[in-house]
């Protein structure tokens, strides 16, 4: 008989589990707690789905220490981003590659990789259970066993309490427990709930024996202090960005800020955003230095002698956004009207130093709702090369669930991919080593 394999969740990890599994001779089910699988990928890389990232991966994901990045570097060069192209060359997605390493679809459309993984599955005679909340696992000597509620949807549309129609109501549950040889733990972590990211699988993994490091929002916004963010909401510039953990410089990024209504944001704030959280998390003191005019290198040369009668806003509008000019001018106490020349000379360069190096204090991350991926989550050491867990049998555990988390760019799916091969791989008897299966 064929071993028979489940994989907890239906994302990007736990659908490449499956086809690896699959492709094994094995019998695989699985188990998806929302309507449909793979919601988070079409919601990734702004529908156009980044698949994976061409550059070197050393410097582009953090962990909890030394040895959890060194197993995130090995994992990644036994399945590595040519690997995941091959993989989707091979279930009929082609892909291209942009100037950045970044790899899409063809036809950019997130939409596309969800269908080629659905079709694969379905190729492999792959079985495919939504709406299934899994809320116990079982191991022991021979198997798993999972026990899960079975909600049962009606057809026919319903009339909802705010006048909208809604088809495939929840109308009914069912309870049962399913016996399976091995068990893939693919649940995702917290970052953007609506797509299924609930942070079940944390709870499921702790019942198993696994510690859990707090998952906090990465890839996110942050919010600051200050009472000026509402004024310069919408306003989009090229920067450099310090951010300062304890006073301390910790991350520098550069690319195009977005200032909010309620702090900063862009994919410079994104990179380093999971420092922040992690220390803000710990009660350390978190800022950022905001570099609105890099492309100045010396300060002395810019002149203010032929602008004497233009108002320093209008002067400073020159070099920034108006909006940031008329903030910069509030923060050095000089009134919007005022010339250049009654203002003079060294409160000019006050707000060409301020706009060099404008600090904002980080109160907090924004919510998992509104972050991409999360930090944290099941310590890597935990997990054998092949991610089945050290601390029961007969379970895997991949993706997001585990302590790793990339910067944008393609980063994070690859290591779903990365882990659900291998993982899926070894769980039907199978191991994916470096040269391995092109």
């Amino acid at each position: 008989m064929k071993n028979k394999v489940v994989v907890v969740g239906g994302g990007a990890s736990g659908l490449a589990a499956a086809i690896f599994a699959a492709e094994n001779e094995t019998d695989v089910t699985v188990l998806e707690h929302q309507d449909r699988v793979g919601k988070k990928i079409l919601m990734t890389g702004n529908g156009k789905c980044n698949l994976t990232n061409m550059s070197d991966v050393h410097g582009k994901y953090y962990s909890s220490d030394e040895a959890s990045l060194n197993k995130i570097y090995d994992t990644l060069v036994r399945f590595d981003a040519r690997k995941t192209r091959d993989f989707f060359k091979r279930i009929g997605l082609y892909t291209k590659e942009k100037r950045d390493g970044g790899v899409y679809p063809v036809s950019e459309q997130a939409s596309i990789v969800l269908d080629v993984l659905r079709s694969a599955c379905a190729g492999l005679g792959v079985t495919i259970r939504t709406d299934c909340e899994v809320t116990s696992i079982e191991p022991d000597k021979s198997g798993v066993a999972v026990s899960v509620i079975q909600y049962i949807r009606q057809e026919k549309e319903q009339r909802k309490s705010d006048g909208k129609n809604k088809k495939n109501a929840v109308v009914s549950e069912r309870k049962e427990t399913l016996r399976y040889d091995r068990l893939i733990l693919a649940t995702g972590g917290k970052a953007a709930p609506a797509s299924g990211s609930d942070g079940s699988g944390y709870r499921l993994a702790k019942r198993l024996g696994h510690r859990i490091i707090e998952p906090l929002p990465a890839l996110v916004q942050l919010k600051c202090q200050g009472d000026y963010f509402k004024a310069v909401s919408g306003v989009r510039a090229q920067g450099r960005l310090m951010l300062y953990i304890d006073g301390n410089p910790a991350a520098g990024e550069e690319g195009e800020l977005q200032l909010t209504d309620y702090g900063i944001s862009g994919i410079p704030v994104f990179q380093f955003s999971r420092l922040a959280s992690r220390a803000l998390f710990e009660g350390r003191g978190c800022e950022v230095g905001i570099n609105f005019i890099p492309y100045i290198e010396n300060l002395a040369d810019v002149h203010t002698a032929q602008f004497q009668d233009k108002t320093v806003e209008e002067f400073l509008s020159g070099l920034v956004h108006k909006k940031v000019a008329a903030l910069i001018c509030r923060r050095n106490g000089i009134p919007a009207v005022m010339p250049v020349g009654q203002a003079g000379e060294g409160k000019v360069r006050e707000c060409l130093k301020l706009l060099r190096d404008f600090r904002v204090t980080v109160t907090a991350p924004n919510a998992f709702e509104n972050a991409q991926v999360c930090c944290g989550g099941v310590p890597l050491g935990e997990t054998d090369g092949n991610f089945a867990s050290r601390k029961c049998r007969n379970v895997y555990l991949v993706g997001e669930l585990l302590d790793c988390d990339g910067i944008c760019g393609g980063y994070n799916l690859q290591w779903a991919w990365a882990t659900g091969a291998i993982a899926g791989a070894a769980a039907a008897g199978r191991v994916i080593e470096k040269e391995d299966w092109k």
